[in-house]
């Protein structure tokens, strides 16, 4: 079949520099009026296409016709030995049964109802948080005090893991997330330090079960035999770095979002009630990074742009373009704490849906909730444009959020 033509200009390389603030790349915007679908080359030196339309994205996300398993020869990479596409226990690299046979294992923890349940929880956490904040007085920097401290010790909590080794995860976490070639030795170290600390982790609980998330997934493994000893160390890294990575990224980014926007503050302050769809916009506008993962087309496709794709062709589709897509969002850049029916791809779409998107949407609410209300004052200690960002990494965030009030 017949792609779509290639865009009058060489096909740049992935990741695209965010823009201002964090904001989504010009480079989908630029590519999404000019050519929807056209080629990118990746770090690895892979050519790929990539989407930058709401309905295309949302398209290949649905996984009907495409796949994230890319485990055999030959496959795409992000990067070169990309040591995360290429694991076989990782939930993101697989499709069809042995997909769902694993996230049914753990998706029953991350229900609406067992989120809501967490609330009052992640409450007290965030107050305890702010209290500490507070009494050490400022500035602070907030990124780490309280963005990265509140989702780190839920998650800790949720899976019985000591929240003294949270330094650690983060390390492990910046060197699996990186998208510099670079860093393939300080990947695989990564990959092999996090493994080991997973299999002690695991043994510690066969001795001393606490009645948490890792018990639940040991009894998968030693009863029902559903998860391999692979498996399970390889789902216990997966889950400590998908429950705290990328939504402490969006409290941070959310606190900034608000200190930029003072009108839109006070109206929080005064209405609280706003606040569910504020966070919906926020989630929108502040995902932290593309959100792209690579997928192949099973079946020759074609997509609600009209761009075709071969089978076999590989496909990228950057969640953060399709919620800067104006099609589906009026004035997308327009930070609209009262926009409704938001229905962003922040958490992604079909399959591979994120299992924690619940529970990060109680904590990103809660977080912000509990900081607007306790720091009445609260304001950047440094222009926003002094404001460092990450860069070469699957999550584009802050690297410090300095604060006073």
């Amino acid at each position: 079949m017949a792609e779509v033509s290639q865009p009058p200009h060489d096909s740049g390389s992935f990741p695209f520099p965010p823009g201002p603030l964090g904001g989504c790349p010009e480079e989908y915007r630029r590519r999404r009026t000019e050519c929807p679908l056209g080629p990118v080359t990746l770090p690895s030196g892979d050519e790929v296409l990539l989407a930058t339309a709401y309905d295309d994205i949302r398209e290949v996300l649905a996984g009907a016709s495409f796949s994230r398993d890319l485990r055999y020869p030959g496959a795409p990479r992000m990067l070169p030995g990309d040591a995360l596409g290429a694991d076989p226990g990782a939930l993101t690299s697989m499709d069809g049964p042995e997909h769902a046979r694993l996230r049914r294992i753990v998706q029953g923890a991350f229900t609406p109802r067992r989120a809501e349940a967490r609330r009052p929880q992640v409450r007290a956490i965030a107050e305890e948080l702010l209290d500490g904040i507070v009494d050490a007085g400022p500035p602070t920097d907030l990124l780490a005090s309280y963005a990265f401290a509140l989702p780190v010790e839920v998650i800790c909590r949720l899976l019985g893991v000591p929240a003294k080794d949270s330094g650690l995860f983060r390390a492990w976490s910046d060197a699996l997330l990186s998208l510099t070639p670079a860093a393939a030795d300080e990947r695989r170290r990564a990959l092999a330090e996090f493994g080991t600390y997973a299999e002690a982790l695991v043994a510690e609980h066969r001795r001393a079960p606490g009645g948490d998330l890792v018990d639940a997934l040991i009894e998968a493994r030693d009863e029902g035999d559903r998860l391999s000893e692979a498996e399970l160390v390889r789902m216990v890294c997966g889950l400590i770095v998908a429950g705290h990575e990328t939504t402490a990224h969006v409290i941070a980014r959310g606190v900034l979002t608000l200190l930029r926007h003072p009108a839109e503050l006070a109206a929080l302050r005064a209405d609280p009630g706003l606040l569910p769809d504020a966070v919906e916009e926020i989630l929108r506008l502040q995902i932290p990074g593309h959100g792209a993962l690579l997928r192949v087309a099973t079946a020759d496709v074609t997509l609600p742009s009209g761009a075709a794709v071969a089978r076999g062709r590989a496909v990228l589709a950057p969640m953060v373009a399709a919620n800067d897509d104006p099609v589906r969002f009026p004035e997308p850049g327009r930070f609209d704490i009262r926009r409704t029916d938001s229905k962003h791809l922040s958490f992604g779409h079909g399959p591979h849906f994120c299992l924690g998107a619940h529970l990060a949407r109680v904590e990103v609410r809660t977080a912000l909730e509990a900081v607007v209300r306790r720091l009445p004052g609260l304001a950047l200690a440094v222009p926003a444009e002094e404001l460092t960002w990450t860069t070469g990494s699957r999550v584009c965030g802050l690297r410090g959020l300095p604060v006073t009030w």
